[in-house]
């Protein structure tokens, strides 16, 4: 099984992700970490190198990849069995957001990159950017309608609490 998982961040794509692997015993990935080279102070990795390393996960039988739904990784949208798409308003997405730094500053929640009043910052403008392009998204994944689910807050935490 092939499944994507697109949504704003801090929508849940990472819990949806874990508890989907569990169930099916599939590798998943975030695709920040493709964009973003952890092991080299967070620089961004250039577009030949992160399309190499997404189309390496691409090719594997099965797999749980999650994103903002960024143009870059559109070919995995036409690979996947399943799209999750989390719908979460802006304002839930603001107060996620500031929740996840807090409880990464005090050690409750892990995080990929250091936690700090300037990632929270970033973090804002990549709502914004995300919501500006929202509609553009969903038209695009709406081509793929007969495998889209749609989750709103309420169907994400029924899947969580299950």
């Amino acid at each position: 099984m092939k499944i994507y998982i697109i949504g704003p961040p801090a929508s849940g794509k990472t819990t949806l992700s874990k508890i989907l692997s569990k169930k099916y015993n599939i590798e998943s990935y975030e695709l920040d970490c493709i964009v973003w080279d952890d092991n080299n102070n967070y620089v961004k990795r250039d577009d030949k190198t992160i399309k190499r390393m997404f189309n390496d996960i691409l090719v594997k039988d099965s797999f749980i990849i999650e994103d903002v739904g960024r143009s870059i990784f559109k070919e995995g949208l036409k690979k996947c069995d399943k799209i999750y798409y989390i719908k979460i308003s802006k304002l839930e997405a603001y107060r996620r957001v500031i929740k996840r730094l807090i409880n990464q500053k005090i050690g409750k929640e892990s995080y990929n990159y250091p936690p700090s009043f300037r990632a929270l910052i970033d973090m804002f403008r990549v709502i914004n950017s995300y919501y500006k392009k929202e509609k553009r998204k969903l038209d695009y994944i709406n081509k793929f309608k007969d495998k889209v689910i749609y989750l709103d807050k309420d169907k994400l935490n029924e899947l969580e609490n299950r």
